[in-house]
């Protein structure tokens, strides 16, 4: 006898064919005859479907439940995974916060919106955060004191936040500093690695920065920012700053009183605005785009910085009857605030260098530094 189908040699007895399977004559009958058989197997592939779409739905069930009672803290295993693969492929520690974010298209019609605008975009990013409460509540404390919409130090540790709280703290009883101009204190990522420790930036266009002033207001961010490559990474911190980057800073200088030269860019910037009679630069209007862009263009030109140093040069040549030129009055504050650029002094480099030898030294710390920081405290 042979199979109906592949000709193969089957017996008389056989239900179906041993080689393809196909069914004989006798097996069809045997089906017809006991149709239980046919329904049992229905019912078998049906019953695996019903327990595959019911694991399915549970699987569901159960990730919206997470969902509801952990919120987007379901993500963070996933997110925290894809950070320390980029850690480990650079060898040092990155944050989760991005600082340089820009949104197009945004109604923003006054300076409440636009600080709150600010507030929105690292509060969207904490979440991301490993959250140290002692970390938050130093956060929250800097916020509060000193008026700063945002102060986001995700990853740093305790230990460092609390010292990075105490320049804030010397800081503000030095100079008794208006911070109502600065709208965030980051810890940041940067493209190059060491391209700075800690770094002022007093524009940085935020909100509709490509849109048309005439649609939209504009929001510009003045920030102070904390690389991650130092900040965030022990084996660098617990180094001493000078055997890192030698004979460069003020002497005594640490990791965290270059923050410190940092605020002294700001108390520069601070002081200029005030004498221009600007108390916002955060919200971009066209009534005040033209005049705030120049006053930006004149700010970054040097000439005022320029004006600050020369006159405590006057002041310093006058009280101890010296006749000392600037390069000498520079190199006297630190290597840094002797630095050039196209064979020109960097003003805004000697007075924040004077300010952190300031903040380091007080009344000891260098007659060249003093007289800048007078000329400063003069103005504020």
């Amino acid at each position: 006898m042979k199979c109906v189908k592949c000709n193969s040699d089957i017996e008389e007895d056989d239900n179906f064919c041993g080689k393809c399977g196909e069914w004989t004559s006798r097996g069809y009958n045997y089906l017809k005859a006991n149709p239980d058989l046919q329904k049992g197997k229905t019912t078998k592939i049906q019953n695996r479907c019903y327990a595959l779409a019911s694991i399915f739905s549970l699987g569901i069930l159960i990730f919206v439940i997470m969902f509801l009672y952990q919120g987007r803290n379901i993500y963070k295993p996933f997110i925290y995974l894809k950070t320390e693969i980029q850690n480990l492929a650079t060898g040092y520690k990155h944050t989760m916060i991005e600082t340089n974010n820009k949104y197009l298209n945004e109604n923003i019609s006054n300076i409440e919106e636009a600080r709150d605008r600010i507030k929105k975009d690292f509060s969207e990013q904490t979440w991301l955060c490993p959250r140290d409460n002692g970390v938050m509540e130093i956060e929250n404390s800097l916020e509060e004191k000193y008026g700063i919409p945002r102060v986001v130090l995700c990853d740093v540790s305790y230990n460092e936040a609390t010292k990075i709280a105490e320049v804030f703290a010397k800081m503000n009883n030095l100079f008794t500093i208006n911070y109502n101009l600065l709208t965030n204190v980051t810890i940041a990522n940067t493209t190059v690695k060491d391209a700075y420790i800690a770094y002022f930036q007093p524009i940085y266009q935020f909100v509709n920065n490509d849109n048309d002033i005439n649609s939209y207001n504009k929001v510009n961010k003045t920030q102070i920012l904390l690389n991650s490559y130092y900040y965030l990474n022990d084996n660098l911190l617990s180094k001493n700053l000078n055997d890192v980057i030698s004979n460069w800073y003020v002497l005594d200088a640490t990791w965290e009183s270059i923050i410190a030269h940092e605020l002294g860019h700001y108390l520069t910037f601070n002081l200029y605005l005030k004498e221009k009679g600007i108390s916002n630069i955060m919200l971009v209007t066209k009534d005040n785009e033209q005049e705030l862009n120049n006053v930006i263009r004149e700010y970054e030109s040097g000439t005022f910085a320029n004006s600050l140093v020369n006159k405590a040069i006057n002041n310093y040549n006058n009280k101890y009857g010296r006749v000392v030129s600037k390069d000498d009055f520079a190199k006297s504050i630190s290597n840094y605030a002797a630095t050039t650029t196209d064979g020109k002094l960097n003003d805004f480099e000697i007075i924040a260098e004077a300010i952190h030898d300031y903040y380091l030294h007080e009344n000891m710390a260098q007659k060249s530094s003093l007289e800048i920081v007078k000329v400063i405290k003069e103005g504020l």
